[in-house]
């Protein structure tokens, strides 16, 4: 097995960030449990591609270890959760159309978010459009503050509002 660095990164985790999927087929071909390894914050390979947005490089993991799109993260988000978070449209489309992905669309990680309430969270306003055109979407699952998405968005809209409202005030 290789060595790991300081942030738990292998050769394949930096593989995997840089988006070159010649070096991930060639290092899953020697080591197939690589795609298995976690960093410090418990990220695996495909979790580091779904933050970059590198889709070759998720459809090489779905193809040759589909089991690792139910590793979770320290924080329990899945690959399509760290998707969603960094608004990575195309990420997440390839992840809906997978088949080991469709009992986790509503997955919910330790606060209780679910991929939705990542996007709604950040601000992902393509991508919050693409998800709730999805049927399969929880449109009301309630995070560990109660919040659903709909919370999430209405609350962001009202403190765009009283900024607005602040800053004219002060003029």
């Amino acid at each position: 097995m290789l060595e790991a660095d300081e942030f738990g990164w292998c050769p394949l985790h930096y593989a995997s960030h840089f988006g070159h999927v010649k070096f991930v087929e060639q290092i899953l071909e020697k080591n197939i449990s690589l795609a298995y390894i976690k960093d410090r914050e418990g990220m695996s390979a495909l979790h580091i591609s779904a933050k970059k947005g590198h889709v070759d490089v998720i459809k090489t993991f779905i193809a040759k270890c589909p089991e690792t799109c139910e590793l979770l993260d320290n924080r329990a988000r899945t690959a399509l959760h760290i998707a969603a978070e960094s608004g990575q449209v195309n990420a997440v489309k390839i992840f809906l159309e997978t088949l080991a992905f469709q009992d986790l669309i509503n997955e919910q990680d330790n606060d209780g978010n679910t991929p939705f309430h990542l996007a709604a969270i950040k601000g992902h306003s393509k991508l919050l459009m693409m998800l709730a055109d999805d049927s399969r979407i929880a449109w009301m699952a309630m995070d560990n503050a109660g919040m659903s998405t709909v919370d999430i968005i209405q609350s962001d809209i009202q403190l765009q509002f009283e900024d607005k409202v602040s800053t004219i005030n002060l003029k």
